[in-house]
């Protein structure tokens, strides 16, 4: 008997990324509140679209840990409509479209997604691989989305850090926020047979 190999997701997270993340809140003259969440060692590429992004290692090899998402592939898949699967385009030239492959049912013709598109050529693979795929696999397609905010720990001058989504708009809890993963909003979600 042969067995194929399963390709793991470019977002998936190996467990020898995880790194050690030593946080501090430092004075900075351009937060409004003149302090935000800083690593201790800070470097520049740490921050974007004003938010502190969790640091991962980029070794994609040993374990995989599939409940994770690596935070910095997730968001290049978000910012440039890659596949989550694959890593290559996600927006399907023939109709302009980005396809998202959901376990259940959508019900709604708008939202906001954490999970990167995948595109029509690793669907069927997406489907025999993941194991909530295999019990219903549902295809919706969007035009395009916009970014809306972020997924990530909060952590408060006083009480416990706590996991949330925050807006972009939401500038003062931005400062105090790990990010985690990049969420988009998507409009015009259609149910699709392939």
């Amino acid at each position: 008997m042969t067995t194929t190999a399963v390709r793991v997701p470019y977002v998936v997270a190996y467990e020898v990324e995880t790194v050690a993340l030593n946080l501090a809140a430092i004075n900075d003259v351009w937060a409004l509140s003149g302090r935000r969440l800083s690593y201790t060692d800070p470097a520049a590429s740490d921050w974007d679209l004003g938010v502190l992004w969790a640091r991962q290692k980029s070794d994609r090899r040993g374990k995989v840990n599939y409940k994770e998402m690596h935070t910095l592939r997730q968001r290049a898949c978000m910012l440039h409509r890659l596949c989550q699967v694959c890593e290559g385009p996600a927006m399907d030239p023939g109709t302009g479209r980005l396809s998202w492959v959901f376990h259940e049912e959508v019900h709604a013709a708008a939202g906001r997604l954490s999970k990167p598109p995948t595109c029509l050529r690793c669907i069927p693979e997406a489907r025999a691989a993941c194991p909530h795929l295999q019990f219903g696999a549902h295809v919706y397609t969007s035009p395009d989305y916009e970014p809306w905010g972020v997924k990530g720990v909060v952590f408060p001058a006083s009480g416990r850090p706590t996991f949330q989504d925050i807006p972009l708009t939401e500038l003062y809890t931005l400062e105090f926020t790990l990010g985690r993963a990049l969420i988009v909003h998507v409009s015009d979600l259609r149910r699709e047979h392939v």
